[in-house]
């Protein structure tokens, strides 16, 4: 039973890729350096380390919500101009390929190997 849901699971990961880089090194840092702060700062210290982990991983939420987002656009987008042969479609997955290769740094190399290969599929039809 044990091995169906670890199964289940690695599935479950592989179908929903993370998009955005793991943040849990640097929160585990962030942690860390709480406790070393704890006695000499009178429990400050650690409060201001904690803040910044949840800062950081409320930060790593917003952007792979938006990388979702934008990811179930652009395949929106590309199943559209299958139906009608629309080229605003493939214009508005080149715009947004583009604009996601340059504005967001904390993608994953496969989110950014699936945005390449939509460029290219907009890039041959246009």
């Amino acid at each position: 039973m044990l091995n169906n849901m670890r199964t289940a699971i690695r599935k479950d990961r592989k179908a929903h890729e993370a998009y955005v880089i793991s943040s849990a090194k640097w929160v585990t840092l962030l942690m860390v350096i709480g406790i070393l702060l704890y006695v000499p700062t009178g429990g400050w210290g650690t409060v201001a380390a904690l803040s910044l982990a949840v800062a950081l991983l409320i930060g790593r939420y917003l952007l792979a919500r938006q990388a979702a987002g934008d990811f179930r656009d652009m395949h929106h987008a590309k199943k559209g101009y299958a139906k009608t042969r629309n080229k605003d479609y493939l214009r508005f997955i080149k715009a947004r390929g583009e604009q996601m290769l340059n504005d967001n740094k904390a993608l994953t190399k496969p989110a950014k190997a699936e945005i390449r290969q939509l460029l290219a599929y907009a890039d041959e039809r246009l």
